[in-house]
Formats: C-alpha cells, structure tokens, sequence
C-alpha cells in the first residue's frame, strides 16, 4: 500500500532540478522530397502558367516591334519597271488563215514546237500564229498528243527568220524534217 506520505516524497524528487543532457547537435543531414500525383500536377500546371506568361511577353515584344519598325526604316529606292517590249512580228500583215489542223508535207522541214494534249496545242498554235508564224497542229505519237508546227521553212532563211522569232519569245524548240 501506498501512504499519502510516499507520493509526497515522490513528487519533491520530481522537482528538484535534475542535470540536463544536451544533445549532440546534427551534422548538415540529407532531405528527402516524395511528390504524390497531386504536387506533380500542380507544379507542371505553375510550369504551364509560366511559359505562357513568357510566350505572351514575347508575342507582345515582337508585335510592337513590327509596329514600330516601318517608319524606323530608310524609305527604299523606287525601281521603275521598263514596259515589256512589243511582241515580234514577222510581217505587219497577218498570215493567210491556214486551218489550224494539218499534216506536215514529206522532205519539208518544220520547227517543233511541242507535243502536248489537243486542247494545249490549239492554244499554243493560235499564240504563234499572232506572232506571224506559220503554226498549225499535226497528229503526234499517239491519239491524245498533238504536235504543233511552225512550217513548212523551204529555204534556209526561212528557218533562221522563225528560230530567232521563237527564241525571242522564250520558247525551246528543234528542228525537224517529215516524215521521220
């Protein structure tokens, strides 16, 4: 059994100060950091805001600088541009109409214009006839290409007189003799 007088002992021991133990201090220790699902997805989502942030200083950065940059710059030089030179033609007049489809006579001698599909060749023989040349369209290789001719060129200056025609136009062309 335990006496009034007992606890009271027991409680003068508890008072009296006893000698404190410090404790050693702790060297520089490592951290752990664990990021559950949600701290992943709300520093992703702050990495988000951020980049944006920045996207949108340098779209507005670049917009006023567009802005701004016109009237900063030197005003340009004006190039005039000469007007094309009028179209070479071989006579004043026009060439006698011809009809346009034809086939081209034996040992004479042609330029070739193209070989292309019928609609193309229409066109194309039309063009060369308004320069003055003698063009028309002659079946070609199979049933859906046409070539178009410029001829027949009996004599020599006759062919140089159209090549330099064509050349002057920008159209590349060869010669050709039929049948061949």
């Amino acid at each position: 059994m335990v006496s009034i007088l007992d606890l009271h002992e027991h409680m003068e021991k508890a008072e009296e100060p006893s000698e404190v133990v410090p404790e050693p201090i702790a060297e520089a220790a490592e951290f752990e950091f664990v990021l559950g699902r949600r701290q992943i997805a709300s520093l992703l989502f702050v990495g988000t805001v951020v980049l944006m942030v920045c996207v949108a200083i340098s779209y507005l950065a670049g917009k006023s600088m567009s802005e701004i940059a016109p009237a900063a710059a030197p005003a340009a030089a004006v190039v005039v541009r000469e007007p094309d030179p009028p179209p070479i033609v071989l006579s004043q007049e026009p060439a006698p109409e011809a009809p346009l489809f034809g086939s081209p006579k034996d040992g004479s001698v042609y330029i070739q214009m193209g070989a292309v599909e019928k609609g193309v060749s229409i066109i194309f023989a039309e063009g060369l006839r308004k320069h003055g040349l003698a063009a028309f369209v002659a079946p070609g290789p199979s049933e859906k290409i046409f070539r178009v001719l410029v001829g027949p060129l009996p004599a020599p200056a006759d062919y140089v007189k159209a090549k330099d025609t064509v050349d002057k136009l920008g159209l590349a062309t060869f010669a050709r003799r039929f049948p061949n």
